[in-house]
């Protein structure tokens, strides 16, 4: 550990001595996607966004990448961006609080708010865990805007929808009031409790993925799983696909969404940091190369027609000229920083580092988003029971 971590320190440090000619990005936003770079930059529709001062949640982090952005394109100077605004530094003079009468939903931030109040900390949640997943909600947001839609599987009138590892359980509430008619589940180890005044389709389904899942043969009409890789071991996804293909309805359709676990167009302390985490997969028995592997696991399953595989790629950062990639840029680079921020302790501890050392590390892997065009490759598989 301590050769790594010397590794990070020492790259982070050298770095600082120097001025590095910012490198051209490689990166074609629709290369590997059937999202065309035409509609992801297209305006984004963020009515569905919620505001609150009892939480600091995505909407105001969007609002302010909006108001970022705006300004930055109004710039003539282009190259030159200015710093990034976290949502724990952000004036509230300059972020509005309340939405037009009537403008905007009152739902998603009430439930999460409530749920906060309900839960007491010391026994169940520890403070980092609360910021992880206000985390995966602003990443939700970000991926909603950019796929705009909650699902690209095809959606008619299903009966019953599953979230297998619903974490904070953002997209089953929102899917419970898209689909009205559908009974939606959220499945987790712990899932979120269950909300006064919530949507009377949603609830949620302790249960182990290992182990058999509580439901009966052809039962859902549609799965939905995101944000797994990191928690599914490698010899755990055939009998997790199993339980899909076990569960689903013919005719119903799977859509699981992963990134990879890799950075794209990493600078050199980015290298360092994928290096390490990488050697902790290997340790924890999780598969470093999943998104390369998961089209054909699926297929080897079998009960599966043709695998619809899709990747969309989201700047780290705010270096794209195009206003709405930018904004997402922004918000991808702010999940990137919470992230790092949140595992600190894990890092610390396992390098033998100070904690200055550390916030070194994590500054320089924001500059080196900036300077090497990075970008996450969000994966998307679509694949329909026969």
């Amino acid at each position: 550990m301590g050769n790594q971590a010397s590794k990070v320190i020492d790259k982070s440090k050298e770095k600082r001595k120097r001025t590095t000619k910012r490198r051209q990005s490689t990166i074609t936003l629709s290369a590997r996607s059937t999202v065309s770079h035409h509609s992801l930059q297209s305006h984004g529709n963020y009515d569905w966004l919620e505001e609150s001062q009892e939480t600091a949640l995505s909407a105001r982090v969007i609002h302010v990448a909006m108001a970022k952005a705006s300004a930055v394109s109004q710039s003539s100077s282009i190259s030159s961006h200015p710093s990034h605004i976290s949502t724990s530094s952000s004036s509230s003079s300059h972020i509005p609080t309340h939405g037009p009468p009537g403008a905007r939903r009152k739902s998603i931030t009430e439930f999460f708010t409530r749920r906060k109040q309900s839960i007491s900390r010391p026994t169940i949640f520890s403070e980092n865990e609360f910021r992880e997943h206000d985390r995966l909600q602003r990443q939700h947001y970000l991926l909603k805007s950019a796929r705009k839609s909650n699902h690209w599987a095809t959606l008619d009138t299903p009966a019953v929808i599953l979230d297998m590892g619903t974490g904070n359980g953002i997209w089953a509430l929102e899917m419970a009031s898209q689909f009205p008619q559908a009974q939606v589940l959220g499945m987790d180890l712990r899932p979120p409790h269950e909300q006064q005044g919530g949507p009377k389709n949603l609830r949620y389904v302790e249960a182990d993925i290992r182990q058999s899942w509580p439901m009966g043969d052809n039962s859902i009409d549609f799965i939905f799983q995101r944000n797994m890789g990191q928690v599914i071991q490698k010899d755990q996804w055939s009998h997790v696909l199993s339980e899909m293909r076990r569960v689903l309805k013919p005719g119903g359709y799977i859509e699981l969404v992963e990134s990879d676990l890799w950075h794209h167009n990493p600078g050199p302390v980015q290298q360092a940091f994928d290096e390490f985490f990488e050697g902790q997969c290997a340790d924890l028995g999780l598969d470093f190369m999943f998104t390369d592997r998961l089209k054909d696991q699926i297929e080897q399953v079998g009960g599966f027609g043709s695998v619809d595989m899709r990747a969309l790629d989201i700047p780290a950062g705010e270096w794209p000229a195009e206003a709405e990639l930018k904004q997402f840029g922004f918000i991808n680079k702010e999940t990137q920083k919470a992230f790092l921020r949140n595992c600190k302790t894990f890092y610390v501890s396992k390098w033998g580092i100070t904690s200055d050392d550390y916030d070194l590390a994590v500054g320089e892997v924001m500059e080196e988003f900036e300077e090497y065009h990075g970008f996450t490759r969000f994966n998307c598989w679509i694949a329909q029971k026969s």
